[in-house]
């Protein structure tokens, strides 16, 4: 994500122009007080992207079935949905020379 820096009083002071920013041109700002960054500005959709990768990122189950298909991938035991929607099991590519 890119993202500008602004000091949270300049943001005050600005804050409708930055929100139409974030909105319309997809900008993030780091909010800073005495040149600490303090807070974020970011859009909505990255807001929600961040939400759920930590949701997944705490879930337990969810991280083991992830590393449970990682490793399944390293392993070349890979599936695939076929035009019925019934699921085949890829075969291994040769691996190149």
């Amino acid at each position: 994500m890119r993202h500008k820096t602004i000091s949270i009083s300049k943001a005050k002071a600005t804050l409708l122009e930055l929100v139409r920013k974030v909105n319309d041109e997809g900008n993030a700002y780091l909010l800073t007080r005495d040149g600490e960054a303090i807070s974020a500005l970011v859009p909505l959709e990255d807001y929600e992207a961040l939400l759920e990768s930590s949701d997944v990122r705490f879930d337990a189950q969810t991280m083991k079935d992830l590393r449970s298909a990682l490793d399944d991938e390293k392993k070349g035991r890979l599936w695939r949905r076929d035009t019925s929607g019934k699921w085949i099991r890829v075969k291994k590519r040769a691996k190149a020379a």
